[in-house]
């Protein structure tokens, strides 16, 4: 037993020394840039604005996290926010923050549940059935915002004073919470274990006793609660969502997938939790290095986030075998 643990805490150490490198080489960069361009890198206002825009992916990776984990993939998590978004805003201009908390959790969790429960009952590939669920949930937010307009009103949006969420320090402490949620659920509960255990193959899980239907909705229980963060700050954010159809809400997801596929790579010397943020962080400051380069944004930014998504996609997943779902 003893050795055991002097194993374990060896292992731990090595993690936090990696982390400690790793956190030192992108301080390194950062001052690099900086330097070469004039300070415009990190100043105070600058550095609020990337942290602020690294936290709110970093919850839609850590609900994309859990679906990983168990080998599905859920494209409709875009149009959720949106819905959710919406709901958060009409919620919160009606009942103030605890409108806009549980608008945005609650429908979240009842639409990503809600996903998981035809993924279970149809048995369609999840990716398949995702598009068609985000296609379904963009029309919906659409036609209740023509709704709205063509009543002579305007879609949820929330006034200033009810913004604070998005901006610190209240945002620092909703993703404190969410860190602390996230990484406890991951690894300390037996939701999380089961959840990860479906990684291995349904039927593997199933002649282990685990309830398969059961903790699939838990993962999408689990996701919405992180999504539906996602939602409320989004929207403390920009005051309103726009919606659209077209899938135009798959863009949203692919900063927290680019994010979510770096920390797979370093899993295996940093916890996949601790690592999100961090990675979230490094995606969101690239894009703003190319934007204080002159890189132009929706054309070459895009076409760099996609090659992101591949390399770091193809990195994770070297040492599968087989089919990757």
């Amino acid at each position: 037993m003893t050795i055991k643990n002097n194993i374990n805490k060896g292992e731990s150490l090595r993690q936090w020394v990696f982390l400690f490198l790793i956190l030192l080489l992108i301080a390194a960069v950062c001052y690099l840039f900086d330097f070469c361009f004039d300070g415009k890198f990190l100043t105070k206002s600058n550095l609020t604005v990337l942290i602020s825009h690294a936290i709110i992916p970093a919850f839609v990776a850590w609900g994309l996290c859990f679906i990983f984990a168990c080998e599905f993939t859920d494209m409709s998590i875009g149009a959720v926010i949106v819905i959710a978004a919406n709901v958060s805003g009409m919620l919160g201009s009606a009942f103030g923050y605890p409108g806009i908390i549980l608008g945005g959790i609650g429908t979240g969790m009842l639409l990503i549940a809600f996903n998981f429960f035809i993924f279970v009952k149809t048995n369609i590939p999840s990716w398949i059935a995702g598009i068609g669920l985000a296609m379904i949930y963009e029309a919906l937010a659409v036609l209740y915002s023509n709704k709205v307009t063509q009543s002579g009103g305007t879609i949820a949006q929330l006034d200033n004073s009810l913004r604070l969420l998005a901006k610190p320090p209240y945002i620092y402490l909703v993703f404190f919470l969410g860190f602390i949620a996230a990484y406890l659920i991951y690894n300390r509960t037996q939701a999380g274990l089961n959840i990860r255990a479906l990684g291995s193959g349904l039927k593997v899980s199933a002649d282990l006793g685990i309830d398969i239907k059961k903790t699939l909705l838990s993962v999408g229980l689990i996701c919405g609660f992180f999504v539906g963060c996602s939602a409320f700050l989004n929207e403390s954010y920009n005051a309103r969502m726009t919606a659209k159809t077209g899938l135009t809400s798959l863009a949203m997801i692919f900063q927290p997938m680019a994010a979510l596929m770096l920390a797979q790579v370093l899993q295996s010397r940093i916890n996949i939790i601790v690592g999100i943020p961090i990675c979230s962080l490094l995606v969101y400051s690239i894009f703003n290095m190319l934007t204080i380069a002159g890189v132009p944004s929706g054309t070459w930014q895009e076409a760099i986030l996609g090659f992101i998504v591949i390399l770091f996609g193809v990195i994770a997943q070297r040492n599968t075998k087989g089919v990757v779902k």
